[in-house]
């Protein structure tokens, strides 16, 4: 049954700002909002990671799709993109500079764009902004993987409509 989300931003506090980017590597777009965020997204998803490989040095992390929320941003400046559903699985590629990487076991909210990539890894999905879109799911909450990135984007988000345990 598809679940219709929404989200409900809360803001928890700003995000601090650090000069070498947490360590997250040089990006040339630093977040200012959820909205833009989403805009350079073709999907939010919620999902658990289920099982990781490697590729060279890049991680690929495959995530059971729990929920997929929507934002009327979505979309507005990325790639066309087939849409991802409740039940999908999805793979999310991770190279050495995007840290944290994401971990098997674990619940996760992130916003993703396709990697655009030739063969195999081009149905797969980088994190938009390396880690601005990745939270960890806590319950109802998610959290910020990385505050210090240099995105000023809400610590953490309630993830209305979600299924009872």
């Amino acid at each position: 049954m598809a679940i219709a989300a929404s989200l409900l931003l809360l803001q928890a506090g700003c995000a601090t700002n650090s000069a070498d980017g947490g360590g997250s590597g040089s990006r040339a777009v630093l977040y200012d909002s959820i909205e833009a965020l989403a805009s350079d997204s073709t999907a939010i998803v919620v999902g658990a990671v289920v099982d990781q490989r490697a590729d060279g040095d890049t991680t690929i992390s495959t995530l059971d799709v729990l929920s997929a929320p929507s934002s009327p941003q979505l979309g507005a400046n990325a790639p066309e993109a087939e849409p991802v559903s409740v039940g999908d699985t999805v793979d999310v590629r991770q190279d050495p500079s995007s840290r944290p990487l994401l971990k098997t076991g674990k619940e996760y909210m992130l916003w993703v764009t396709p990697t655009m990539l030739q063969g195999d890894a081009a149905s797969q999905f980088f994190i938009t902004g390396s880690n601005a879109g990745l939270y960890l799911v806590d319950g109802d909450i998610a959290r910020r993987a990385v505050t210090d990135s240099g995105d000023d984007l809400p610590d953490t988000i309630t993830i209305a409509g979600r299924p009872s345990p």
